[in-house]
């Protein structure tokens, strides 16, 4: 049986009379600490819980909750709740093998426009990712510099599109023991090397083809994991 979490993993980071809309700061507290795992699959979210907690009243929150569920974070129930929703395997499955499809069309289109200032950039971030301890930060220093090498595509939708599947994905390895069994930081570095080499070579199609190899051995990784935790067995195509 779900049971109602705690909701001190919601942060609550600044004054909410700083925001001009409460509902949007609400909702994106909630969707912090959804794609950050404080907040598990199925946990159930009340309103009036979360109205007495964020010091408001209800209807900013009902506002928040259309948001997330619009973003297919959230299931509305009876009586003024939802629960959060989790993917289950086939869906992670989808997940980054989507995310490899639009990474790889981004690379092909930021290539002809990156430089060599965003380049030496990116082999900045992954020296950093070499020596990262901290999981939850070494996601951070990932993601900023896979943005660095698709943000010179100027595809400003498919880069949100992007971001919205990246957090959908990781907060999985940060809810399954930080990362333990997902994390694979030196054979990440060696890909992300070969992929550089490649971008600044002008190397299209070989780049593609690496950047979509690079998502699918992490999608092969949490799979696996996954399956480890008994969430649903699952042959990869």
């Amino acid at each position: 049986m779900s049971r109602r979490p705690d909701l001190n993993g919601i942060s609550i980071t600044r004054v909410l009379s700083d925001r001009r809309i409460t509902a949007d700061y609400i909702a994106d507290a909630i969707r912090d600490a959804i794609n950050s795992g404080s907040l598990g699959d199925g946990a159930v979210l009340n309103q009036a819980d979360l109205a007495t907690y964020f010091g408001v009243s209800r209807v900013p929150v009902r506002e928040a909750m259309r948001q997330l569920q619009a973003e297919s974070l959230i299931d509305s129930r009876a009586h003024q709740q939802a629960v959060v929703r989790g993917l289950d395997i086939d869906r992670l499955v989808e997940v980054y093998t989507l995310r490899s499809v639009l990474e790889g069309w981004l690379i092909e289109q930021a290539i002809p426009n990156i430089t060599s200032q965003q380049i030496e950039k990116a082999r900045e971030l992954n020296a950093e990712l070499e020596i990262e301890q901290s999981h939850a930060r070494w996601l951070e220093i990932n993601a900023a510099f896979h943005r660095e090498l698709y943000e010179p595509s100027g595809a400003l939708i498919t880069l949100e599109l992007l971001d919205q599947l990246r957090a959908r994905a990781e907060r999985y390895a940060r809810m399954w023991s930080q990362g333990t069994g997902i994390h694979r930081p030196a054979e990440t570095c060696q890909e992300h090397n070969t992929i550089l080499d490649l971008v600044e070579s002008g190397a299209v199609a070989e780049a593609k083809d690496a950047i979509q190899e690079h998502v699918l051995h992490t999608r092969d990784r949490v799979v696996h994991y996954g399956v480890s935790l008994g969430l649903k067995n699952l042959e990869l195509a």
